[in-house]
C-alpha cells in the first residue's frame, strides 16, 4: 500500500480503478485535495480514495475543496454521493450539460423514466438531497457548481503559496446545446411513447485543466473527439493555455475514440507521464492492443491501475457458477479489485515519480519515471 503522505510543495495525482469506476484525487499543494469521480472495490465494497486519504493522515471533511463528477457513467461515478457526503467543505461539480439522469433526478420524477440508469439517478439524487441539507456557504456559494468550457472552478490564493487554477475545459457551448435537445426528447409527454435518449454522456464530460506554479495537469475523463463543435475538437479551437501539461490522464481508458493527435502535440509535453484505469465490462476491453501500442509510441512512461485484461475468477464466484452448473455460462468478474498508481513532482520542479500497488503497473515496457513498487 502507498501509505506515505506528500510534503506540502509536492503535486500529487493519484488514480485509482477499475474497481467499479475510477477515481482521480490531486493534492495541489498545502493541504488542499480535489477528487474527481469515484470507483467501488469489489472485494470489500469500500471507496478506495477515502481509505486513501484517510490512511495519509488528510482530513477529508476540510481539506477536499472540489468533488468532480465527470459524467454520467457508472464506471466514473460509482460511490460518489459517498466521497462528497464525507468532503462537508466540497462544492460538487458536474456538467452543464446534463443528461436525463440529472434532471430527473433533480425534479424527482424518475418514476416516469423505467429504462433510466437507476445506480446514475441514485448517485445524483443523494448529491442533490446533501447540497439542500447543506445550503449556502458563510461566503454564499451554492455547494453545486456546472463545469463549462474554459470555467475557473477553483483559483488557489497566492499568500504564501504559489498560485494555482483549477479549470474545466468542457463541455462547449454546441454540448449545452445538444443536451438541451436530448432533454427534450427524453421528457415524457402524455399521450406519446417515450422517446429514447440519443446522446453520450461521454459527448459532456468535464476536461480539467490543473495549473499550479509553472507545471500543468491535463485530465481527459472520458471525453470523446467529436461530434462537431464537441469534445476535444471544441477544445482545440478553443483553448491556448500558453504553456504545456506535464501529466495526462488519458481520456476514456485509451480508446481510439477518444484519441487526438493535436492534444498529444499541442497541449502536451514530448514523453508526458500518462495514467490510466482500464475498461473490462464491454466486449472489447479498454486499452486493447492497438490502444496500447499507440500510448506507449507517444510516451513511454504510460501507467495503468490493472491490466486490461479480465481478473481471475474469485474463490466465491467459483463456488457460485459450479452450483449452478450448466446454467453458469461464461462467467465473469470484469472488474476486480481496485489499483493505485501515483505521480508526485515538487512544485518548480519538472520531474515526476510514479510509484504504484497491486494490480497497478507500467503500460509499457520500459519507463524512465518509475518509482519503486508497493503492495
Amino acid at each position: 500500500m502507498l501509505i506515505d503522505p506528500p510534503a506540502a510543495d509536492v503535486l500529487e495525482i493519484s488514480i485509482f480503478g477499475p474497481g467499479k469506476g475510477e477515481c482521480v484525487a490531486v493534492h495541489l499543494g498545502f493541504g488542499d485535495w480535489i477528487i474527481v469521480d469515484s470507483c467501488i472495490d469489489q472485494f470489500d465494497k469500500t471507496i478506495p480514495v477515502l481509505n486513501y486519504l484517510d490512511n495519509i493522515g488528510v482530513d477529508i471533511a476540510t481539506s477536499v475543496r472540489l468533488v468532480v463528477a465527470t459524467h454520467a457513467h457508472d464506471d466514473h461515478f460509482a460511490g460518489i454521493s459517498r466521497v462528497f457526503e464525507r468532503s462537508s467543505s466540497a462544492r460538487f461539480v458536474c456538467s452543464s450539460a446534463v443528461t436525463r439522469e440529472e434532471f430527473f433526478a433533480l425534479v424527482e420524477i424518475d418514476s416516469m423514466q423505467p429504462t433510466m440508469r437507476a445506480r446514475a439517478r441514485i448517485e445524483y439524487r443523494r448529491i442533490f438531497d446533501i447540497s439542500e441539507d447543506r445550503g449556502l456557504s458563510p461566503k454564499g456559494l451554492t455547494p453545486i457548481m456546472h463545469a463549462m468550457e474554459g470555467r475557473p472552478l477553483l483559483t488557489l490564493p497566492v499568500g504564501n503559496r504559489p498560485p494555482g487554477v483549477v479549470r474545466s475545459l468542457s463541455p462547449s457551448d454546441e454540448a449545452f446545446r445538444r443536451s438541451l435537445t436530448a432533454l427534450a426528447k427524453a421528457y415524457p409527454v402524455s399521450g406519446q411513447a417515450r422517446r429514447a435518449q440519443v446522446i453520450d454522456p461521454n459527448e459532456l464530460a468535464v476536461a480539467l485543466w490543473i495549473e499550479v506554479a509553472d507545471k500543468a495537469i491535463l485530465l481527459g475523463a472520458d471525453l470523446l473527439n467529436g461530434p462537431s463543435g464537441c469534445g476535444w475538437s471544441a477544445i482545440l479551437a478553443a483553448f491556448d493555455p500558453g504553456f504545456k501539461a506535464s501529466l495526462f490522464k488519458i481520456p476514456h481508458h485509451g480508446a481510439p475514440n477518444a484519441h487526438n493527435e493535436d492534444v498529444w502535440d499541442r497541449l502536451l509535453v514530448s514523453s508526458p507521464v500518462a495514467l490510466l484505469a482500464p475498461y473490462r465490462a464491454g466486449k472489447q476491453p479498454r486499452p486493447g492492443p492497438d490502444d496500447v501500442v499507440r500510448i506507449c509510441t507517444l510516451t513511454p512512461d504510460a501507467f495503468i491501475t490493472a491490466a486490461p485484461s479480465l481478473p481471475a475468477l474469485s474463490r466465491a464466484t467459483r463456488r457460485e457458477a459450479a452450483a449452478l452448473g450448466p446454467l453458469a455460462k461464461k462467467v465473469r468478474e470484469p472488474w476486480g479489485r481496485s489499483g493505485h498508481v501515483r505521480a508526485r513532482s515538487p512544485i518548480g520542479n519538472d520531474d515526476w515519480s510514479v510509484e504504484f500497488s497491486s494490480p497497478g503497473r507500467p503500460l509499457c515496457p520500459k519507463s524512465g519515471k518509475q518509482g519503486s513498487r508497493k503492495s
